[in-house]
């Protein structure tokens, strides 16, 4: 879907007003092994597994992809303003290969229901037994070089409370004055959103016509 249509989209979704404390909450992306951005994981090909999410072209989390329903519904429950964004580093960058960092965040300001639109439109969903699955919405969203990402070691890990191997599942929540020490970090960095979208999009497969379909863009020349 083009980039103005999925904009359609998700504006007609009901947006609700998300009032929240100043805490965040850590989440874990697979990144991508082609770029020396620390993007997501984008997929080689298409039908694809691997979901768009973050989705920072859109400053969406939950919505085009349903997995982490929990996670999200913790998220709003617990009033959190600010989801994090943390990866093993995989890219063509040696100097930062299998490095845990934070690279960004969201500034989260509304949230919507979109369970029905999970069950209705995405292939696998988690969200069945549950009674609401939470879409989040950012008002302000920054992403960071691997350079200026915020390094994170095993001792950091444990002082955030968190111990054992990180996964997608994983959540690390920060109080007021740790979720301020990593958004000081990080505002004090270039801001390359524009880079992750660029980025990404280029590395995005292309999608092969069928030989039924390239006959007939040759019968109509």
């Amino acid at each position: 879907m083009a980039a103005d249509g999925l904009k359609s989209v998700i504006d007609s979704v009901a947006w609700q007003d998300y009032r929240s404390s100043n805490t965040g909450m850590i989440v874990y992306y697979g990144g991508d092994p082609i770029s020396e951005l620390p993007i997501r994981e984008v997929p080689e090909r298409y039908p694809s597994e691997i979901q768009p999410e973050p989705n920072y072209e859109t400053g969406t989390f939950g919505f085009l992809g349903c997995a982490r329903t929990k996670i999200r519904s913790t998220f709003v429950k617990s009033k959190i303003k600010y989801l994090l964004f943390v990866t093993k580093y995989v890219g063509t960058n040696e100097a930062f290969k299998e490095k845990y960092m934070v690279t960004g965040y969201y500034r989260i300001n509304k949230i919507a229901d979109v369970k029905r639109r999970h069950i209705r439109y995405c292939a696998e969903y988690s969200c069945l037994e549950e009674k609401v699955c939470y879409a989040l919405r950012a008002d302000e969203v920054r992403l960071v070089s691997a350079e200026d990402a915020y390094l994170v070691s095993p001792q950091q890990f444990k002082e955030w409370g968190f111990s054992g191997r990180l996964t997608r599942q994983s959540r690390i929540l920060l109080d007021e004055e740790q979720t301020a020490a990593l958004l000081k970090f990080l505002q004090g960095k270039p801001d390359i959103t524009g880079k992750y979208i660029e980025e990404t999009a280029r590395l995005q497969p292309h999608v092969e016509k069928k030989e039924e379909d390239i006959e007939d863009d040759e019968d109509g020349e």
